[in-house]
């Protein structure tokens, strides 16, 4: 049994069925938003070392498949993509400890290319996330 929310699994799910584009336009909006102020990667809440590792295998299990895909699309694709999705799932997972605005900040490149996630407010299993999806294919 994992560890992780169940959010937080669907979450990691979707993140790395999204497509190369995709992927490297959040990258590209992450940039901008940090660039810009408007992201500030020290609002990643932090998760304990079991968590975190959890999380960190959880994600890079899920990128392993298409590590050579993103490693070719663009260098550093693929380390782009893990870190970008378990950034966001540490704002998944410790939501309750961020402001709205922070939260918005940290989730709003997923969101922006269709990516469902819960609510500030919502706990663990009350989720719009659906495993599986591949939301923003095609962008």
């Amino acid at each position: 049994m994992s560890m992780l929310p169940p959010e937080v699994a669907a979450f990691v799910a979707t993140a790395s069925g999204l497509s190369e584009r995709t992927l490297d336009a959040i990258r590209r909006a992450t940039a901008t938003a940090a660039a810009s102020g408007a992201y500030d990667d020290s609002a990643v809440p932090g998760l304990s070392a079991a968590e975190f590792s959890a999380l960190n295998k959880q994600v890079r299990d899920a990128f392993a498949p298409r590590g050579e895909e993103l490693r070719a699309g663009r260098p550093g694709g693929l380390r782009s993509a893990i870190a970008r999705t378990t950034r966001t799932a540490q704002a998944i997972w410790r939501r309750d400890r961020l402001t709205a605005d922070q939260y918005a900040s940290l989730t709003e490149a997923f969101t922006a290319h269709g990516v469902p996630l819960p609510s500030r407010g919502s706990r663990s299993g009350v989720s719009s996330l659906r495993p599986g999806g591949a939301p923003g294919e095609g962008l």
